[in-house]
């Protein structure tokens, strides 16, 4: 019941979204106005405890460019997780993952780094599995410089996430978190380089440890072709809460335009560090319009 407003609010945005990106189809340069992307996403780890997580997360992103410098989204996302439990001893009280942010970092306009946070939760056997919505993320960007000459894009960018995940299935932390960052890139010929700094204020909870952390981002992409352009990715983060270590992964991307409006994003991960999921991949399909 008490996240029913948020859920009402964060709907009534979406649909807000999709009346002003119709009503802007007449915009005269060929720039799209809005995106809708759907993705699914899988990660498997230990993440430095006794408990082995898989988690499905499956997003819903609707993105609006009223202006060449200002983007916004929402992202609605399903997780499924499942848990299985090395140590029988332990199972009352395990510590696993919950996942918010965009998938894979959907598009360079609206993307984050996916953060792992530990939660504690309970169980009564050697296995368990919980599903259901995540936290709802609004996001807004703007780009104060635009890639010129020798200069690179600067782009800033807020976000809010809404607490509309459950913590008693492990999937959230009901209290909102905030943050924003800095991005930059550059074109050098046929080179893409892209890097980006985000910071995240966690609402706290009481025996969760959460903590303050500073996320960033690390792109090298080649167009390879007008439609293909591959990319090796950087992710990490400082410690998210007092149960982790610093978080790194590396990442190999896939973007292809198969159609003039529709793309698709492809990606495989491996973690570096203990605390981030042992590997993972996943897939989003961004039609443009």
């Amino acid at each position: 019941m008490k996240r029913s407003p948020i859920i009402f609010v964060s709907t009534s945005i979406l649909l807000f979204y999709s009346v002003i990106a119709a009503r802007s189809a007449d915009i005269s340069d060929n720039r799209p106005v809005a995106s809708i992307s759907i993705g699914a996403e899988y990660s498997s780890g230990t993440y430095n405890t006794d408990t082995t997580t898989r988690i499905f997360y499956m997003p819903l992103v609707v993105s609006w460019f009223p202006h060449e410098r200002l983007d916004m989204s929402i992202e609605l996302p399903f997780i499924y997780q499942t848990y299985q439990y090395h140590n029988i001893a332990t199972a009352a009280t395990p510590k696993t993952v919950t996942r918010y942010g965009s998938a894979g970092g959907i598009l360079s306009t609206t993307s984050t780094s996916s953060t792992s946070t530990i939660i504690p939760i309970k169980s009564s056997g050697s296995s368990s599995t919980t599903s259901g919505l995540g936290d709802i993320v609004l996001r807004a960007g703007y780009i104060p410089l635009l890639e010129k000459n020798d200069m690179p894009q600067l782009r800033a960018s807020l976000f809010v996430k809404t607490p509309t995940a459950s913590l008693s299935e492990g999937l959230g932390t009901v209290e909102f978190d905030f943050g924003g960052g800095l991005d930059l890139s550059k074109w050098f010929g046929n080179i893409h380089l892209a890097g980006e700094a985000l910071y995240t204020y966690q609402g706290k909870v009481s025996g969760l440890g959460l903590k303050n952390y500073l996320s960033y981002t690390g792109t090298v992409g080649y167009q390879l072709t007008n439609d293909i352009q591959p990319m090796l990715v950087i992710k990490g983060s400082t410690t998210p809460s007092v149960y982790s270590d610093d978080l790194m992964e590396v990442r190999g991307r896939l973007l292809w335009t198969f159609y003039t409006s529709t793309s698709l994003d492809l990606f495989a991960t491996r973690g570096i560090s203990k605390s981030s999921a042992d590997y993972g991949g996943g897939f989003a399909v961004i039609y443009s319009f």
